[in-house]
């Protein structure tokens, strides 16, 4: 998953053999508007809800990573020297990876959350110190349920992350709502060293096998202090794991990018990304989110082919994609503005248009499609 390449062109199957996407508007408000005519080919879904497509999946989405979090076994509590823990709320589900005696799924007690430095549990902890990389994760379980775009073959997870009813407990709000990408929230696993080999694969860390509980499949990570640009690059989704006699071999997947090898060499880190959209993009891939490892961020043009510009507000069809009016009304794309790269497009599903708003200061919900 690669952050700096987010414009995609026209789905390249044909929508309905080549004809216009139908913009639902067939009702003429004045004379010569066209809009009876331009109608394009009819919208068409298949709403998947058994099988693989039933039940629910736990998706992990990383949320904050430190090597200054304790644990003790006296009150069930997990403290930050650094003061990083604000944003576990009341009754979060939280998946901690990367603690030697901790690791596991918990909930965070209610009247406990939202405090900067330490927050309790309702599942017993073991004593355990600071100096781990530890990451800690929100755990969101959303229906399996799909829908399939018949004109365009596209897979699309039936529910956006936010809604009135039911939404999903990831995001500094735990409702659904994430930032595109913030340098802000991507947190040090392994500080700058001279330890880091790029491979074409992904990274080698000369040495450290000891750091295996820090990384897991589907956590995306930016590396940085390569001499090759595009060994710099934020956004690469980790797909395994593995130690390699005294080291690490940490496996990536790329993309259309093409990594290029270089020896250990400088002063080389690993981020983790935290909160944002790809993050959760990746962590569905890695839970096989309704059977399928392949998900991804739709782009604009994505978006707005299944609004339906008839209704009153520009949702998609209430029958395929209930409740997504209530989605905060704006949905992320993956595309960003070209005169303004620090600026993402948005699905706008109040009115069915698109406009655009700074990737790390607003939060907005997250869909993903496949195909």
């Amino acid at each position: 998953m690669k952050l700096t390449s987010r414009k995609y062109g026209l789905t390249s199957q044909p929508l309905g053999g080549g004809g216009l996407p139908k913009t639902m508007q067939t009702t003429s408000y004045h004379v010569g508007d066209n809009g009876d005519l331009e109608t394009g080919v009819n919208q068409s879904f298949t709403v998947l809800t058994t099988g693989q497509f039933s039940g629910t999946t736990a998706i992990d989405h990383p949320h904050y990573a430190a090597a200054t979090l304790t644990f003790a076994a006296a009150d069930d509590s997990i403290t930050d020297a650094a003061a990083g823990l604000v944003t576990f709320l009341d009754a979060d589900t939280i998946r901690v990876r990367g603690s030697a005696l901790n690791d596991g799924v918990y909930t965070v007690s209610v009247g406990t959350g939202a405090t900067a430095g330490h927050f309790h549990v309702d599942q017993p902890l073991a004593d355990e110190a600071a100096g781990a990389y530890v990451t800690i994760c929100k755990r969101a379980s959303p229906s399996n349920n799909a829908v399939i775009d018949n004109n365009t073959g596209i897979m699309w997870k039936r529910y956006p992350t936010a809604l009135t009813a039911g939404s999903e407990k990831v995001g500094v709000a735990s409702n659904g709502l994430m930032n595109w990408y913030d340098t802000g929230t991507c947190y040090t696993l392994h500080p700058a060293a001279a330890d880091l080999q790029m491979m074409t694969t992904g990274i080698k860390i000369v040495g450290g096998a000891a750091e295996l509980p820090r990384y897991f499949a589907g956590m995306v990570i930016d590396p940085s202090g390569f001499a090759n640009a595009v060994n710099n690059f934020p956004g690469y989704r980790v797909t395994s794991v593995a130690v390699n006699g005294a080291d690490l071999d940490i496996l990536l997947w790329c993309g259309n990018n093409i990594l290029i090898a270089e020896a250990a060499a400088g002063a080389r880190d690993i981020r983790v990304e935290c909160r944002s959209i790809f993050a959760y993009c990746g962590a569905a891939n890695a839970a096989s989110f309704g059977g399928y490892t392949n998900w991804r961020i739709p782009n604009d043009i994505e978006l707005v082919s299944i609004r339906d510009m008839e209704a009153p507000t520009g949702v998609p069809n209430a029958v395929a994609f209930p409740n997504w009016s209530a989605a905060g009304s704006y949905i992320w794309s993956s595309t960003y503005r070209v005169d303004a790269t620090h600026f993402a497009n948005l699905y706008f599903m109040d009115v069915g248009w698109i406009t655009a708003n700074d990737k790390t200061l607003n939060v907005f919900a997250c869909e993903i499609i496949r195909g």
